[in-house]
């Protein structure tokens, strides 16, 4: 963003071009403060993530670490933009004075996310209760990787429970969209908390009348940083499990699973702090289109 006093809105290019240039001009502290919360959780992985239950495990139990490095990362940027620079020490702190603040917010997202889901699934439930297939036949048809034989008894479930799978594939749409939709919305309420010291709920709200009149525009955006993000993922796993883990044939399998989500872990030192610094963009390029917002009026 430029800080001139006469704030401009900026496209989808230039807000990836000004994250783009910014990111490598700070680069050094972006990484320092991403590589003291990620190193030491990519260590812990190799111990602790076997398969994928302890992997799942293990994620929830480092949200926190997460969280603090994503506030601190979020203080570090909003600084910059303003033409203020901060010490990792001094972000990291700023990061941990919101932590709390920012786990309620995350809680009352996860809730209404959950919510959204389980009245969406009705038609599954309804379905399930209806059945007369047992419990036991339900899991079989659903567990494990399937093979030709169980093709014919999945149908069989889907055929019965949900009129040839239609309810689960709508019910599967619609929490895609919902779901999209509401990340979309809440997209800058992580920022809005660390600027503006809102609360839970209000940094929620925040973020959601930011985004009105922009939700096709908001939804794009957050669509488009999911591409490079995802592509470089996907990369990065295809050469991890064909090209890197093959050089190792005596590892077993959950010494393998540990040291992928190492691997993936140290991945997200360098593309967090991007994610971070489109995602403050977005929020301050909202706030030019609806409030007018001066970069030259708040740096001090």
């Amino acid at each position: 963003m430029h800080t001139t006093s006469t704030p401009t809105p900026l496209t989808f290019g230039k807000l990836l071009g000004r994250a783009i240039a910014l990111y490598p001009t700070h680069k050094g502290i972006f990484l320092r403060i991403a590589a003291i919360f990620y190193l030491p959780v990519a260590a812990l992985a190799i111990i602790f993530v076997k398969d994928a239950v302890t992997s799942t495990l293990f994620l929830t139990m480092i949200f926190p670490v997460e969280a603090i490095m994503s506030l601190s990362l979020i203080s570090l940027c909003v600084e910059l933009l303003h033409g203020r620079p901060l010490a990792v020490r001094t972000a990291v702190q700023h990061g941990l004075r919101r932590l709390l603040a920012n786990i309620g917010m995350m809680l009352a997202a996860s809730a209404v996310y959950i919510g959204a889901v389980i009245v969406l699934a009705i038609p599954i439930w309804v379905g399930l209760i209806r059945t007369d297939i047992a419990l036991g036949e339900l899991l079989d048809a659903f567990s494990g990787p399937p093979g030709p034989a169980d093709i014919e008894a999945i149908m069989k479930v889907l055929d019965d429970v949900l009129l040839g799978g239609i309810g689960l594939c709508l019910s599967g749409f619609l929490a895609l969209i919902v779901l999209s939709y509401l990340s979309a919305r809440w997209m800058a309420a992580e920022v809005a908390l660390m600027v503006e010291e809102t609360g839970p709920l209000d940094s929620l709200a925040r973020s959601w009348n930011l985004s009105q009149g922009y939700i096709l525009r908001t939804v794009g955006y957050s669509l488009l940083l999911s591409i490079p993000l995802g592509l470089v993922a996907g990369l990065f796993g295809v050469t991890m499990e064909f090209v890197v883990l093959p050089v190792f044939p005596a590892i077993d399998e959950s010494s393998k699973a540990g040291f992928s989500g190492a691997a993936s872990i140290l991945l997200t030192i360098f593309t967090t702090p991007f994610y971070v610094t489109a995602v403050v963009l977005y929020y301050f390029d909202l706030r030019v289109r609806k409030e007018k917002y001066d970069f030259e009026e708040h740096a001090s």
